[in-house]
Parts: C-alpha cells; sequence; structure tokens
C-alpha cells in the first residue's frame, strides 16, 4: 500500500511523511531536495537565466529518483508513505517549467516520453491515498520566508504565485486515487508533534481495513523543521 503526500512547496510534506510513517509503522520515502540534488539550488540560485539554464535537468533528476524510489519501493514491498508523487513532477514542476518558457519544447517532449514510460511501469501504480496539503498563497510565501531553503527565500513571489495557482487547477482534476485535503493553518506538527493524531485517525478512517491494525505508541514531543518543498 502507498500513500502519497501532495503539496506546495512549503507546506510540510516531509514533516507529515514522517510523522505518518512512524505514526503507523510504515516505510517512507522523501524527496530529493537536500545534499543529494545537485541542481535544486542552482535552479534558484540565479533568477531566470539560472531556472531557465537547469529545469530540464532539475526535473530529470527528480525523475530519476522517483524511479529509483518506485523500485526500492516494489523491492522492499510492505506499506509506504511518499513525500510527492511523480504526478507532481510532471504535471506540475516540469509542465509548468516549459509553459513559463523555462524548457523548450523539444526539453518538454523529451520529458514527457520519459514520464510516460514511468506512468506505464508496473511499480508507478497510483497510491491508495493522496493527502493533499494546502494553504492560501501568504500563508505558503510565509513559510517559505520563514524556515525555506536559503536560494527559496529570494524567488520571487510572482513565482510561487503561478506555481500555486496550478495547484489549485491540479487537484480539482485529480482522479487517479482518492484525495484527503489537509489545510495546513489547522496544525502544527513541528510545535506539537501530537498534533499527528486526528490526521492519522482521518488517514486510518479512509483506508481501513489496509494499514496496519497494531498500534504504535503516541509520540513524544520532539523538536524539528519541515522541509519546504
Amino acid at each position: 500500500m502507498l500513500i502519497g503526500i501532495a503539496g506546495m512547496v512549503g507546506s510540510g510534506k516531509s514533516t507529515l511523511t514522517r510523522a505518518l510513517a512512524a505514526r503507523f509503522g510504515l516505510q517512507h520515502a522523501l524527496e530529493s531536495v537536500d545534499a543529494d540534488n545537485p541542481w535544486l539550488e542552482k535552479f534558484y540560485a540565479g533568477g531566470e537565466s539560472a531556472m531557465r539554464e537547469h529545469a530540464l535537468p532539475l526535473q530529470l533528476h527528480f525523475l530519476a529518483t522517483r524511479f529509483e524510489t518506485m523500485r526500492r519501493i516494489r523491492g522492499a514491498g510492505g506499506s509506504w508513505v511518499l513525500d510527492r508523487t511523480w504526478y507532481e513532477d510532471a504535471e506540475l514542476f516540469a509542465r509548468g517549467h516549459f509553459e513559463d518558457g523555462l524548457m523548450t519544447s523539444l526539453e518538454w517532449e523529451l520529458y514527457r516520453r520519459l514520464y510516460v514510460e514511468l506512468l506505464h511501469s508496473p511499480a508507478a501504480r497510483p497510491p491508495r491515498l493522496l493527502v493533499y496539503l494546502h494553504a492560501p498563497l501568504e500563508t505558503i510565501v510565509a513559510r517559505i520566508r520563514m524556515r525555506g531553503r536559503p536560494k527559496e527565500k529570494d524567488t520571487p513571489d510572482a513565482y510561487w504565485a503561478a506555481l500555486h495557482a496550478r495547484y489549485e487547477r491540479w487537484i480539482a482534476g485529480f482522479r487517479a486515487c482518492p484525495v484527503l485535503s489537509l489545510d495546513v493553518r489547522e496544525y502544527d506538527l513541528v510545535g506539537d508533534p501530537l498534533a499527528i493524531e486526528p490526521i492519522a485517525a482521518r488517514v486510518r478512517a479512509r483506508l481501513e481495513p489496509a494499514l496496519p491494525q497494531t498500534e504504535l505508541f503516541l509520540p513524544v514531543a520532539t523538536h524539528g523543521v519541515a522541509a519546504a518543498r
């Protein structure tokens, strides 16, 4: 079984991924956004020219790591929580880069062909549930400015506004699997790890009896920082 976590940069996907995996005793796979991603900082570092130069390599990196993650999940078996789905990579970020002129038509066609191959691979079955994290644009931008990665903090608000609008259009038409929407203003897993309990109850209600039936101990309060992307 696979649970996907989707949402804007700054919505706290990685924090929720870890919390749900710990709460239910599931395995989890995080997005490749830190030291193992050589393209992300370059993409955000130099304005629009840098975005044009690095958009395709960045999206190919994410696509390659999706292939690797799905192969690992298929090989290991069991139940997983996935930080961001391949749907978002292609249908929001890569397509958005093409529509905004950051990728050429040839680059988009190359990416699209590889994405179609991923969709047709045995490992890329839709999640049993997509947990979608959402909030008004001003909330998301404030989170990015407060605790995002350094280069993301300097990205113009217009970029985040365009991405936020794409997310709203995308989720309105998403039909690959059931969706559970969470307003990120209604909980704070960083300040209160016990806030996972009502979220876990909603997830369990949507997935019974697929989730493991053995309840784990309630989480102990710890300090952490939510991932930005």
